[in-house]
């Protein structure tokens, strides 16, 4: 079934909808986060005060680079993606068509702590490294047009973690026997950002093609026939694989 769902997904007509707007949380503020939208930052900059990402984003900024990259992944996987300009057209599809609706897309920027540890002899020795971090969560919704197996829209989640890149380690110092360490950190750039955003267009875009060759599969199979497994496809090598992490997580 999902050599046949690959096979003719050519013919599946897929509708790409994004957001205006994206809800910014802000960790690093003081005792509680602020969540804004970008529009407020223009009459209180107080909102991005102690970040390095937020205080130089907007919503296109963020959006952009996402759209592009999902929408051109899509498109490698070879289905027929539309965008909001061509809702019209879509409408009169008649075959199997669907919608997907990234919903919410919201960005955290935080602060967090990993602990290097080593011990020499019976003493041990630890590290705390504070590094920045950036969250990107989205939700999309994804509704089915022409079929009645579906009466209402999937909510579909997913969300990663950037954080600067460190490279960390003890060294024990060969006359006094004194334990050091050294470490060297590579900050979140706007840049690296950028990177980050293509990137998840790419991997959800990938996450979309997954759903749905799943999701015709149970469709397509009895109980009987279904297993647990979640088939991923690679479009590049065109091989299937197996994960139970690397997907969408489906709301209730």
């Amino acid at each position: 079934m999902a050599n046949q769902f690959v096979k003719h997904s050519d013919k599946l007509a897929l509708m790409v909808l994004f957001p205006k707007e994206v809800l910014a949380v802000n960790e690093k503020a003081g005792d509680k986060p602020l969540t804004f939208f970008f529009d407020d930052v223009k009459s209180d900059t107080s909102l991005v005060r102690n970040t390095i990402i937020l205080k130089d984003l907007d919503d296109e900024k963020i959006i952009a680079p996402f759209r592009q990259a999902y929408i051109a992944e899509l498109k490698n996987y070879g289905l027929d993606v539309f965008e909001e300009e061509k809702m019209d057209e879509f409408l009169l599809i008649e075959t199997d068509a669907f919608m997907m609706n990234l919903a919410q897309m919201e960005i955290q920027e935080y602060v967090t702590v990993y602990q290097d540890a080593i011990v020499v002899g019976e003493q041990p020795y630890t590290r705390d490294i504070w590094l920045n971090g950036i969250n990107i969560a989205a939700w999309f919704e994804l509704n089915q047009f022409n079929n009645s197996f579906q009466e209402r829209p999937k909510v579909l989640f997913a969300s990663h973690d950037q954080l600067d890149n460190y490279n960390g380690y003890f060294i024990q110092k060969f006359f006094t026997g004194e334990i050091e360490y050294r470490l060297t950190v590579d900050t979140i750039s706007m840049s690296s950002f950028v990177n980050f955003s293509n990137y998840l267009g790419r991997l959800y875009a990938a996450y979309t093609y997954d759903y749905l060759m799943n999701n015709y599969i149970k469709r397509k199979t009895t109980e009987e026939q279904r297993t647990n497994r979640y088939f991923r496809f690679d479009p590049y090598r065109k091989m299937f694989f197996f994960t139970e992490d690397d997907k969408f997580t489906e709301l209730e």
